[in-house]
Order: C-alpha cells, then sequence, then structure tokens
C-alpha cells in the first residue's frame, strides 16, 4: 500500500528502505563494517502537559556511558514542544546528538510510525548497538524495528557488556533457572533491556550537545478511539527506595511483622522465588532473573541464602544488608552489613525498635 505523503520523502512504506532521503542506504538491512557507537530509544513518560525521561531510559544511558570508550551516542524521542525541557538532561547523560521525531500527533504511541522512524534514523548514523527498555511500548516497539532492519534482538536483559563493538546480551532463560549470553552475528545488535537492572549515574554537569529534527510522513499513525491506563493492583516494588525481601529462612507469621517494618521505613515487602512458589506472595513481588531487578537504597534481606538468580536481580541495590542463620550465605558475597542470627526474631526486635 502506498502512501502519497511520503512519495519522495523519508517515509518508508514497503519496509525495505525505498524513499529513504538522498545518501541512506538503499535497503535497511545494515550489518555494516562502519557501524560503531550506541543509539538509545528514550522513553517518555507524560502527566498533563508535562513530560520526563522515563528511569530505565536514564538506566540504560548510564549503562552506555559505563561502557562506552569513545564511540557516539545518539538518542530517539518521540513527540513536540514539551520536549525542549528535556534536552539538558538527556545530554547530561551522555546522549551527544539527539533525534527529536517531530510531531504533536506522536506525543501518544503509535508502534508502527515509531518503528519506521527508529529504523530511518537507524540506517542513518549505523551504530553497533541498539538499546531500550523492556518495558510494555519497548517490548511491541523493538520486534518492529529489528524485523525492519533484519537485524537480531535479545530481549529483557539483565547484564550487558561490550568488547570491540561487540555486545555480550545476558538475559534468563528456562524459566529463570539458567543465564544465556547472546551475541548477534551481525549490527546492529539490538537489546531491550529489564527497568531497574542498572543504577542511574549522576548527571555530567554542563554537557550539551545537538539536537536534529526528524519528520515522518504520518503514513502509519492511526485514530486511537480511547485510551485507559489500567489500574495497577499494587505498587511496582522496583520503585521502592526501601525494600524488606523474604526468603525461605523466615515463617509465613513474619509475613505481617515485615509489613509493619516496610511501612514504618516508607517502603514495601518483597520475596525470594521461593515464596512465590509456596503461595504466598503474588509474582509481582519476586525478586530475581525471574522476577523484578530492583535498586533500592537500601534491601533488607531476611533469610535470603542468595542463589545466583536472586543476586542479579539486586545487583544495582545501593546498600545490602542480610539477616540469616547460616554465616557462610551467598548474599554475604554483596552484602554491605551482615548480622547472623534468626531471620524472624531479628524482624520482631527492628519492628519493637521502629
Amino acid at each position: 500500500m502506498g502512501c502519497e505523503t511520503c512519495s519522495g520523502g523519508s517515509c518508508s512504506v514497503d519496509g525495505k528502505g525505498k524513499g529513504l532521503p538522498p545518501g541512506m542506504l538503499e535497503q535497511y538491512k545494515l550489518n555494516s563494517n562502519r557501524s560503531d557507537g550506541y543509539l538509545v530509544w528514550i522513553e517518555v513518560e507524560r502527566s498533563g502537559e508535562s513530560a520526563r525521561v522515563s528511569d530505565v531510559s536514564k538506566e540504560i544511558l548510564s549503562k552506555v556511558r559505563s561502557m562506552n570508550n569513545g564511540s557516539r551516542v545518539w538518542g530517539v524521542i518521540f513527540g513536540h514542544s514539551e520536549l525542549k525541557p528535556l534536552y539538558k538532561e538527556i545530554h547530561s547523560y551522555g546522549v551527544e546528538t539527539l533525534y527529536e521525531v517531530h510531531d504533536r500527533n506522536l506525543t501518544e504511541f503509535h508502534p508502527e510510525e515509531y518503528a519506521v522512524a527508529l529504523a530511518q534514523i537507524i540506517v542513518r548514523t549505523e551504530p553497533a548497538t541498539v538499546l531500550m527498555g523492556a518495558t510494555p511500548r519497548g517490548r511491541e516497539l523493538a520486534p518492529r524495528v529489528a524485523a525492519k532492519l533484519d537485524a537480531g534482538l535479545t530481549a529483557d536483559c539483565t547484564e550487558l557488556s561490550v568488547e570491540d563493538r561487540v555486545l555480550s546480551m545476558t538475559r534468563p532463560a528456562f524459566g529463570g533457572n539458567v543465564l544465556a549470553t547472546i551475541q548477534c552475528t551481525s549490527f546492529p545488535q539490538m537489546a531491550t533491556v529489564r527497568p531497574g537492572t542498572f543504577p542511574i549515574a549522576e548527571p555530567a554537569e554542563g554537557a550539551n550537545g545537538t539536537v536534529i529534527y526528524w519528520q515522518t510522513g504520518g503514513c502509519w499513525l492511526k485514530d486511537i478511539v480511547s485510551s485507559e491506563r489500567v489500574r495497577r493492583e499494587e505498587e511496582d516494588i522496583s520503585r521502592a527506595r526501601i525494600l524488606v525481601s523474604l526468603g525461605a529462612g523466615v515463617s509465613k507469621d513474619s509475613i505481617p511483622v515485615a509489613e509493619s517494618v516496610a511501612r514504618k521505613l516508607g517502603g514495601m515487602v518483597s520475596c525470594s522465588r521461593k515464596l512465590v512458589e509456596k503461595g504466598w506472595f503474588p509474582p509481582s513481588r519476586q525478586v530475581g532473573q525471574s522476577g523484578r531487578s530492583v535498586a533500592p537504597d537500601v534491601y533488607l534481606a531476611f533469610g535470603i541464602s542468595g542463589s545466583v538468580q536472586h543476586l542479579a536481580g539486586i545487583s544495582a541495590a545501593k546498600r545490602i544488608i542480610s539477616v540469616n542463620r547460616d554465616p557462610e550465605a551467598r548474599i554475604g558475597e554483596v552484602a554491605d552489613e551482615i548480622i547472623v542470627g534468626d531471620a524472624d526474631a531479628v524482624l520482631r526486635e527492628l519492628d519493637k525498635i521502629l
């Protein structure tokens, strides 16, 4: 199906890169020896007229900054004039060149139109790596872009590392029982990153960069008949600054005590996989590779031994305090403070003190 508004312009209507501006590749399929650098789709969260950069986008940019060895960093953002106040912040996280896909219609999420524009910009910039958050929108957008580029995609990553442009992407597999490390055989290498996986770095003061406005033809815009935000039954533990986390070393009677402690500290209660399997908590409260990755200021672990999968889920925690009867428990390898003792008793005493 053709699109008159895009003929001769920058819009691809056949999924193969036809109609790209002069100087761009004839095909979307990239895999160029020149590919280098990182391109990040920067997800925006909106509330009324205001907009903010999502935490997961900051996490990804922070990780890119730690991995980067002088390569270029591009960002792509969708919207209109409401985005201008975000430029300085985005540059402070290491984005040198920011592409703003400039269209009032794109303040609403249109996966088809977003995918076309992202594919065009990727062809223009030729990055070695393309990253975005494994949010509901990111999980819908990333496969569309990868299909257009004929690129490999690793979803829901919990670790990234790079050596000589080659990206190693680690993600849970087989229900979290296995950690698979994957490499793509061609460029661009694409990955979505699980929210809460990486810490957010301090923004660099005085950073600046370039902003390029990018226009689309609107070929793939659809009329949004209605939009309704689904209310979650409970808050997301990945956003909690303090987590009181319970493992197999606590009794079920300690759950209300933990909830009391968390409430007094202004935090939330989370758990290990074993307590979800027992039916004590819903999966949304599980921390680890097959649960949620978290990055609280304080992680209080009661009766958690510390499996590899669980430790991977708390790698971004700023401070970890472990309470466990076993002085050799694996969680002690990453804990900042260790209390050797009965987790139930310590939890009750902490509740009394608070």
